[in-house]
């Protein structure tokens, strides 16, 4: 499971299909984040947790 910026959606998704893993599973979070504050960054944290344990904690067989 990896968590990437919205820039690098279509890299992850090549780089996946080459290493065999099509259907990995990637959270895609906005771009950029250098822009962002840290309590702008910890609030993205906040509101991405719930996809990102849920990915980390469900049946692979169901993605």
């Amino acid at each position: 499971m990896s968590v990437i910026t919205s820039s690098f959606t279509r890299a992850a998704r090549a780089r996946t299909a080459a290493l065999g893993m099509p259907g990995a599973r990637i959270v895609v979070i906005p771009s950029p984040l250098v822009t962002k504050s840290t309590d702008d960054v910890k609030q993205m944290a906040h509101d991405f947790a719930p996809e990102i344990v849920g990915l980390l904690t469900s049946d692979i067989s169901a993605a």
